[in-house]
């Protein structure tokens, strides 16, 4: 369908072209440019050139941008009513209630041109104010249209027929905290906000609606079309003015186009009723262009907010890569960190407190981790993470767990959210000081929106990725061009966890802390996250490697005495019937490696008390030497291994170059 949709000469090299010949208006850093530049009376536009698709546009814009004023943009929001542009009651909850005063570059460069009905592209990072940018036209439209709904009074008899605007985001979290932010702008009008979002009860949301009404819907693709074609929900849009679609970049990556277009063709025709539309994206890519001219009026404007020589966050941050000796150290490795840097941002007050998002690639992995870190201070008094407080976000979740969640560590000024992708993007959580990976993402952009939860906003922040042998390969492939740097300063993160010896103290207290923790972990949830390995590591084409890993993991990091069971259906499908090391849930064990196992784990065949750290391990400076070529891991565990006098090892390895 999309192919359709690309028809035309315009490339975004064309488009942005232009785009970068357009001076900056006033002293904000983004630029307006113009499919069809119109006057409009009362509304301050300042002067810039034209953008356009075809010829005939550029010299219909050309022409109209020469009668249009030069003029200062306006800054402040308090000006906005001043001049007569929103009403009192909006601006007033904005400055009197929110604190807030100056506006952002996006909010100066789209709220005056949304204001006059124009549809918009705003092209804008995440973090700038962009909600506010889209919500206070949607207001002032809703209350020019019904100046009754201007202030609260007495409740106001309305229905869920009474949509004036839809906003569709593409995660329940964002949704829910564009609702969130809609309901606090609108607390002082009559306005009535409602979200729409999966993972939560429809009938409960159905019942709210029908009882409160709604003016502002706030939701995801697949919620939305649902309550849009559902017959009896009686959710209908015949007075929609404004649709605006946030995070449009992420609906076309995450394949959301068809339902858009769907939402689409349930709605009043938007020629017809001349219904304002809006876009907002991190990024304009040529799949954007393509929604653009099959969305948006001819003559629309576009604002973008980011300056062609702006250093992208994932090159501003300090990104430092980890290798890990197995799957097994990628938890010591991270309470490790976790512990280095809390106690760091204790003995330096001018810094900010410790306040992290650790990435997981699966959901089962995000269940473990939180379970684990959630027991740290159940067994043995407080949990030595304090103060931060530990939460986790991830599909299987209902939206209200989410959104406590989300809303938990938003507020805390230390925290550690253990997550899947769902905050990769989008998500506004304030003072975030570290993003760590475990384990490298399927693409570089997903591992760019990741780094991009940290150094917002001017603000300090830095980035670790874990990787253990079995995922080197791959992260060269996918990340090969990024700014890593290597770091060695995790002493867990090279233990050898299936040989005895002496550690360090302070990684022995850690490892014995995890092995409590673990047993406090129910068995499916340990079941689940060994099964989402598979998927995980699902490019590796050595089945034999992953197995041994997983086994390993199993054993030496959850304190298994067997790997858990896969189904005799899933081994047959997946093609691991002749693995080494499968157990089916038949209990019958595939080769060697599953049932030689005795009880095992990070607190049991450790010595005590002496504080030396294991010789040898990585060498080398640079990045581009910290990681091996593909090697058999598995075998290199019984026969690779560098022993020394004391403790568990590191092994000695060759490095190529990254």
């Amino acid at each position: 369908m999309l192919s359709t949709l690309r028809r035309g000469p315009a490339s975004l090299q064309h488009l942005l072209r232009y785009a970068s010949q357009a001076p900056s208006a006033g002293r904000s850093s983004c630029r307006r440019i113009d499919a069809l530049q119109i006057t409009r009376p009362n509304i301050v536009i300042p002067h810039i050139r034209a953008f356009t698709y075809s010829a005939r546009w550029r010299q219909e814009a050309a022409a109209a941008a020469s009668q249009i004023e030069s003029s200062d943009p306006l800054l402040e929001f308090q000006e906005l009513e001043s001049r007569g542009l929103v009403h009192s009651s909006v601006i007033q909850t904005i400055v009197k209630d929110m604190g807030l005063s100056r506006m952002t570059d996006v909010q100066t460069a789209t709220i005056n041109e949304a204001l006059a009905g124009d549809d918009i592209v705003a092209q804008a990072k995440t973090g700038t104010g962009k909600t506010i940018a889209f919500l206070l036209p949607i207001l002032q439209k809703i209350i020019a249209e019904d100046p009754t709904l201007a202030t609260r009074g007495p409740r106001r008899r309305t229905t869920p027929d009474d949509i004036r605007a839809i906003i569709i985001s593409p995660t329940r979290e964002l949704a829910e905290q564009i609702a969130v932010e809609a309901r606090r702008i609108t607390k002082n009008t009559g306005v009535i906000v409602q979200s729409a979002v999966g993972g939560t009860q429809k009938s409960a949301m159905l019942a709210q609606t029908q009882r409160e009404g709604c003016h502002i819907l706030v939701g995801t693709p697949g919620r939305l079309a649902d309550l849009l074609q559902d017959p009896y929900s009686e959710i209908r849009a015949p007075k929609l003015s404004v649709f605006v679609l946030d995070e449009a970049d992420r609906l076309l990556d995450d394949g959301f186009w068809p339902e858009i277009k769907n939402i689409e063709s349930l709605l009043p025709d938007r020629e017809a009723n001349n219904i304002q539309t809006m876009m907002f994206s991190a990024t304009i890519p040529p799949d954007v262009v393509s929604a653009v001219r099959s969305i948006l009026k001819p003559g629309f404007r576009f604002v973008k907010c980011v300056r062609d020589d702006e250093e992208p966050t994932h090159e501003r941050v300090p990104q430092k890569v980890v290798r890990t000796l197995g799957l097994e150290n990628n938890l010591p490795a991270l309470v490790e960190l976790c512990l280095r840097e809390l106690d760091n941002s204790k003995e330096d007050p001018s810094s900010m407190p410790f306040k992290a998002i650790v990435y997981f690639n699966s959901t089962a992995m995000v269940q473990l981790a939180e379970g684990v870190l959630q027991n740290l201070g159940n067994r043995r008094g407080p949990s030595p993470l304090g103060p931060a407080r530990v939460f986790g976000i991830h599909s299987k979740l209902g939206q209200g767990q989410r959104t406590r969640a989300s809303d938990g560590f938003r507020r805390s000024t230390s925290g550690i959210l253990l997550s899947s992708d769902v905050t990769a993007r989008g998500m506004d959580f304030p003072n975030v000081t570290h993003v760590i990976q475990i384990g490298p993402p399927q693409t570089a952009d997903a591992y760019i929106h990741r780094i991009g939860r940290t150094g917002r906003a001017g603000k300090p922040g830095t980035g670790y990725l874990f990787v253990t042998p079995i995922e080197e390969a791959v992260t060269r492939q996918r990340l090969g061009s990024l700014p890593l740097q290597k770091d060695e300063s995790l002493a867990a993160a090279s233990v050898d966890m299936t040989q005895a010896g002496q550690i360090p103290a302070r990684v022995a207290s850690i490892l014995t802390t995890l092995s409590d923790a673990h047993r406090g972990v129910p068995r499916d949830v340990m079941s689940a996250a060994y099964r989402s390995l598979i998927g995980i590591f699902g490019y590796v084409n050595d089945k034999e490697r992953v197995v041994e890993a997983m086994n390993t993991y199993a054993r030496f990091g959850w304190g298994l005495s067997q790997p858990p069971a896969l189904s005799a259906m899933l081994v047959q499908k997946l093609g691991l019937s002749r693995v080494p090391g499968i157990v089916t849930d038949n209990g019958m064990a595939r080769g060697r490696g599953a049932g030689d196992y005795q009880r095992g784990g990070m607190g049991s065949r450790m010595g005590r008390g002496r504080d030396s750290r294991s010789s040898g391990g990585a060498q080398g400076d640079a990045f581009d030497q910290a990681f091996e070529g593909e090697r058999d891991f598995g075998r290199q565990r019984d026969s690779g291994r560098q022993r020394n006098s004391g403790g568990f090892q590191s092994r000695q390895r060759q490095q190529p170059r990254w």
